[in-house]
């Protein structure tokens, strides 16, 4: 009996907020019949209707599959769960809850939610983003996309004065890699210090604005540091970073123009309000 219990307090709190949060379940909305409920009945509690809307709306959202893969028993269980809802909430608004103002105030921000929800949902269903607007956006955030990628070589060093001796060396005519070998205290070394390819924002700050402001075949003037410790850093090679296609990022894209067209939307029904602070 506890679990029970349990179960349906849980099963009663999602109820709850599903009616505040749930997605649309498809369709236009529009009602079957008399009441925007539709005509479907599935109880009747104190010869008030429990409609088979808030019933399949409820199993879709709960138990995540259609009300007609229910089994008896889960159809059974469901239905008793909203009569106990509904009992609670009969017995509340017999008590004159509603009118009490924490809960009239929470009622009424879970209404205004849900409408804003709607509202939004609804203009973006009938005004989606177009190519064009895709198109623009893409390439206005073209410059952004397009990065360099960098080609390097590290000597890590525990001291700035180990790191100046390594320049001072390879002034001297020192080759890169060997000293790397020789001297570098990170996972590289025994590689020649070889990064391989990488952009400079996959890079700690100090050590991405070095690479950036080196030219291919130059090796640090002053040591670096970091974090890890201290760097000397050469840069063998840099190329462009090709851009990502359209299609590849077409969904970051429509998110990006649906929030535009929402924000330019919210923004024109604020400016035709009339909204007076008190």
């Amino acid at each position: 009996m506890r679990m029970r219990i349990a179960i349906w307090t849980a099963a009663t709190t999602m109820f709850m907020a599903l009616t505040a949060c749930a997605p649309d379940q498809g369709g236009d909305g529009a009602s079957e019949g008399p009441g925007p409920l539709g005509p479907g009945v599935v109880a009747t509690i104190n010869d008030t209707p429990l409609p088979e809307s808030l019933f399949r709306f409820y199993v879709l959202n709960g138990l995540q599959k259609p009300a007609e893969d229910l089994t008896d028993e889960e159809r059974a269980g469901v239905i008793e769960d909203l009569v106990r809802v509904r009992l609670l909430a009969d017995a509340a608004a017999e008590r004159g809850l509603p009118d009490e103002r924490t809960i009239a105030v929470e009622l009424e921000l879970q209404r205004l939610q849900l409408l804003a929800r709607a509202a939004a949902t609804r203009f973006l269903d009938e005004n989606p983003p177009g190519e064009a607007e895709l198109r623009a956006l893409y390439e206005e955030n073209l410059s952004r996309l397009m990065t360099n990628q960098y080609k390097a070589r590290h000597i890590l060093l525990a001291t700035e004065d180990e790191a100046v001796s390594v320049i001072a060396a390879l002034d001297e005519g020192g080759d890169f890699a060997e000293l790397a070998m020789e001297r570098s205290t990170g996972p590289t070394g025994p590689s020649g210090g070889d990064l391989g390819w990488f952009s400079a924002e996959s890079m700690v700050e100090p050590f991405a604005d070095a690479v950036r402001a080196m030219e291919d075949g130059s090796y640090s003037s002053e040591p670096v540091r970091t974090q890890f410790g201290w760097h000397v850093i050469m840069l063998e090679e840099t190329r462009e970073q090709q851009p990502p296609g359209l299609d590849a990022v077409r969904d970051e894209l429509t998110r990006a123009v649906e929030q535009q067209k929402l924000e330019a939307y919210v923004q024109s029904l604020e400016d035709a309000a009339v909204i007076e602070l008190r």
